[in-house]
């Protein structure tokens, strides 16, 4: 149950940091540091059982972190000249050696602009990791319009949809033959949102705060389950 303020809108090939150190792309640059060059990069990457986050590009640098969960996504800004990739982590930079991170699997996504909001979506679990506590106490204010922010569920709705979408607005409607990646869903006669990370031929999957108190991603609800006649759909396409 939450409350709405009304306001009246892969494949991402994996490669080893030293194969990346010979495949520069156009835009890449490379800057020179102590020990090691960097070779200028964006990609986002997933952890997996040989994640190690460390203070430096070397052996012997200081781990920050020697357990992490699996498949979370993590910002890389540059890949070393000796087997590191370099990365952004709640603003500050650090290392993780080439075989501690890999490319996430994308579910199978025909439309290129579907495919970037999901990625887009998916970052958001290191902001909203699942299991971390989400309740009504929870706001979050929306830039889709429509509603000027939300409580609960709807407000984790928003931040993930405003951290794929940015500033486009959102309209409403009832198509539920045309239900999109990003999209926000009303569902349980109005009393909860989910936002979609896939459409399959009869389910949904999704993201949500607040159920069960708290973040969950990947549940699948089935289509039939998605209408009633307090429901409704909002896109930002």
């Amino acid at each position: 149950m939450i409350q709405l303020v009304n306001f009246g809108k892969k494949t991402l090939i994996f490669m080893a940091a030293v194969v990346f150190a010979f495949n520069i792309g156009i835009n890449s640059f490379q800057v020179n540091a102590a020990e090691f060059s960097v070779i200028e990069t964006s990609a986002v990457l997933y952890t997996n059982e040989n994640t190690v986050i460390c203070n430096d590009a070397d052996e012997n640098s200081i781990v920050i972190l020697s357990e992490v969960e699996e498949g979370l996504p993590i910002q890389v800004t540059g890949v070393t000249s000796n087997g590191y990739f370099r990365i952004l982590l709640d603003g500050q930079t650090f290392y993780i050696h080439g075989i501690g991170l890999q490319a996430g699997e994308l579910p199978n996504i025909d439309d290129g602009a579907a495919a970037g909001i999901y990625d887009k979506m998916i970052a958001q679990k290191a902001n909203f990791p699942e299991g971390m506590a989400w309740t009504n106490d929870n706001f979050y204010a929306w830039k889709g319009g429509i509603y000027s922010g939300g409580y609960g569920c709807a407000g984790f709705a928003f931040a993930v949809s405003d951290a794929a979408f940015g500033e486009a607005g959102a309209v409403i409607h009832k198509d539920y033959n045309n239900i999109k990646i990003g999209d926000i869903l009303r569902v349980n006669y109005d009393t909860h949102s989910v936002i979609v990370l896939e459409v399959k031929a009869d389910s949904v999957i999704v993201a949500e705060g607040n159920y069960n108190g708290a973040i969950h991603w990947g549940r699948e609800i089935p289509k039939s389950e998605l209408v009633d006649e307090g429901s409704y759909i909002m896109t930002r396409y």
